[in-house]
């Protein structure tokens, strides 16, 4: 539940920044303005409306950071050479965050219960995979889109304290519009992050705790309040959280090896799956994803504890 509370306040505070910056109306009523509307929608307990919402902010923020990275021009050349994997020394503790903020631990709660909101039962398996692997696609493709506009327009990796500041480097890319672009996506990752891990809390923290997992349940209602409400509080204040959530994020990452595993036992369980137990190819996969991220993980805690 604590990281919950944390792993939306940066996304939460870039995007009310560069709103400012636009509007002129202080990021410090963006926070909690926006907020208060996400309540509002968490609040209606209606499952259809909070997907549709999610769909379309998703479809907006998907757009907007694709159409960064295909503006930009990245070098083709340099790009291909990035599907290499490497860890520059050093550098493993930001990767864990970056895993832990790409794959949150969490949010596999999430999913594990809103499927059972959409479907019903093992005769809407094959919708509920096609419909996972696409948000996974989906996922990924943002995520890369981020990172190769960052690659583009910061190849010396510079580092830019100040949101406004990027969008001034940014400016002479993208012409007149370089605000505008960030605004959006930012704005629809921001908000999807508003109302995705409050859920994913409630959700996690009612599961384990054996309470009904019902979005109108006052004690499921009582948790996303109050993660959503420390995020409200904090973005009404002059505080910069970046450093908590960059932990926030490497513990997720670290936790992460632990999930997968247990992920894998239960796929593998036929008293729980029958027949729909994972396949030979599926636990290779699945445990090489395990075997990077423990890596990962081993690494940073050499990084972090030996040097």
């Amino acid at each position: 539940m604590i990281g919950a509370e944390y792993a939306y306040l940066l996304v939460w505070t870039i995007a009310f920044s560069i709103l400012a910056t636009i509007t002129g109306v202080s990021e410090n009523i963006w926070g909690p303005l926006i907020g208060l509307v996400a309540a509002a929608l968490l609040w209606s307990g209606s499952y259809k409306l909070i997907e549709r919402v999610f769909i379309g902010l998703v479809i907006v923020m998907g757009l907007a950071f694709v159409l960064n990275a295909i503006i930009v021009r990245p070098d083709i050349t340099a790009l291909g050479g990035g599907l290499v994997p490497t860890v520059p020394e050093g550098s493993a503790y930001l990767i864990a965050g970056l895993v832990g903020t790409t794959v949150v631990g969490y949010n596999l709660f999430l999913h594990a219960s809103t499927v059972q909101e959409r479907w019903d039962g093992v005769s809407d398996l094959a919708e509920c995979r096609t419909d996972t692997i696409a948000m996974v696609v989906i996922g990924g493709v943002i995520t890369t889109s981020i990172v190769v506009t960052a690659a583009a327009v910061f190849p010396d990796g510079t580092q830019i304290a100040d949101v406004g500041a990027m969008a001034d480097q940014l400016d002479p890319v993208f012409g007149g519009y370089a605000l505008t672009f960030f605004a959006i996506g930012l704005f629809a990752a921001g908000f999807t992050s508003a109302m995705s891990a409050p859920l994913a809390g409630a959700y996690a923290t009612a599961g384990a705790l054996g309470w009904e997992r019902d979005l109108q349940s006052t004690r499921f209602r009582a948790i996303w309040m109050t993660i959503l409400g420390v995020g409200i509080v904090f973005s009404a204040l002059d505080y910069n959280p970046v450093e908590v959530i960059v932990f926030a994020q490497v513990a997720n990452g670290l936790l992460l090896p632990i999930l997968a595993v247990f992920l894998i036992y239960a796929m593998n369980n036929d008293e729980l799956l029958g027949e729909h137990t994972n396949t030979t190819l599926q636990n290779v996969l699945g445990g090489l994803v395990t075997l990077v991220v423990i890596g990962i993980g081993l690494q940073t805690l050499y990084d972090v504890l030996i040097l």
